[in-house]
């Protein structure tokens, strides 16, 4: 009986020491992807953020209506992004591995959560926006990518007053 005791107890140790995965890929992936979040804090760098892209980007857009849009896209928005808002944060970020959709084991992507906050250069006025974002990192380049927030609301946040509109 104490045989059988000592085989179940060492073979549910063995099973226990196999159940952790292997972060490594994720661990240097969620650092290219923190780099690429910090292009758009302020100050920006377009110029970091553009390097980082891969020309054959396969991007979700934020923005109503725009869908997949590839590298060009990418490149406009951020540079829209950059350009009209200053003191640009993204605050309380959650960073987790992602998974493949079909086996959801980890397979090196990045996802994040984190709230964006800035102010628009034209009005002055300021923003907070929760968001979500995910990475598909080769070659050390963001080849896939999504974000996910009321982007719509938050130019209508920034945007001027009614009266100021009408000057």
């Amino acid at each position: 009986m104490k045989k059988y005791f000592f085989f179940a107890f060492a073979f549910i140790l063995l099973i226990s020491c196999k159940n952790t995965p292997d972060t490594s890929l994720f661990n240097s992936n969620k650092k290219i992807a923190e780099k690429f979040i910090s292009t758009y804090t302020s100050p920006s760098n377009p110029d970091l953020f553009k390097s980082m892209i891969d020309m054959n980007i396969e991007h979700q857009s934020p923005m109503y209506g725009a869908g997949m849009v590839g590298y060009d896209k990418v490149i406009e928005q951020g540079n829209f992004y950059m350009s009209n808002f200053s003191n640009v944060s993204f605050e309380n970020a959650r960073w987790l591995p992602g998974v493949n959709e079909e086996t959801l084991v980890a397979d090196g992507s990045v996802r994040v959560y984190g709230t964006w906050k800035g102010e628009s250069n034209t009005t002055g006025k300021t923003f907070s926006v929760d968001a979500y974002h995910y990475f598909v990192i080769k070659d050390g380049k963001i080849s896939q990518s999504g974000d996910f927030f009321d982007a719509t609301g938050m130019l209508m946040a920034v945007s001027p007053d009614a009266e100021e509109a009408v000057e």
